[in-house]
């Protein structure tokens, strides 16, 4: 897509999705995400309603 207008891109990095970030995560790692998380991403997707 972004070829397409002149600009390839070489990686793309995710560093978030709504309210959840990478921060404090090692590279490769993971985690479960809280009841916390969870409902901060719902509030995030519901808001764009």
């Amino acid at each position: 897509m972004t070829a397409a207008v002149g600009h390839p891109a070489l990686r793309l990095v995710r560093w978030a999705i709504g309210p959840i970030t990478l921060a404090g995560l090692a590279p490769s790692g993971w985690r479960d995400l809280s009841p916390a998380d969870k409902d901060a991403l719902w509030a995030s997707v519901n808001a764009r309603r």
